[in-house]
């Protein structure tokens, strides 16, 4: 009986702590030197890499200038990395048919 309590009890404090705390949790990649670098910078400025992410996404929200100007650079960059990479693609592409080619006749 007391079981069946705590486990209520539980799912009771989870309910009420996602309204107090209604956060979504966000998994990421980072490449360990970025990850250890932006640690550093945190411990020395006594913020934690969860209240700098969180800082950054609500200046993006709100409408941060640089910040926009930043994003729209990256995914410019990311763009012509796409089409640089389907251009090799294609340069391989057209290789093997040619390849290809000279061995039928």
């Amino acid at each position: 009986m007391q079981s069946e309590q705590k486990a209520e009890a539980e799912a009771l404090r989870e309910q009420v702590n996602f309204v107090i705390d209604p956060r979504k949790c966000v998994h990421i990649k980072l490449p360990s030197e970025l990850h250890a670098q932006m640690r550093i910078f945190g411990f020395s400025k006594k913020l934690s890499l969860q209240e700098m992410l969180t800082e950054f996404c609500q200046l993006i929200v709100d409408g941060d200038v640089n910040l926009h100007k930043k994003m729209e650079d990256l995914a410019k960059r990311k763009k012509e990395n796409r089409i640089k990479k389907l251009t090799n693609q294609d340069t391989e592409d057209i290789y093997d048919f040619i390849a290809g080619q000279g061995k039928d006749k």
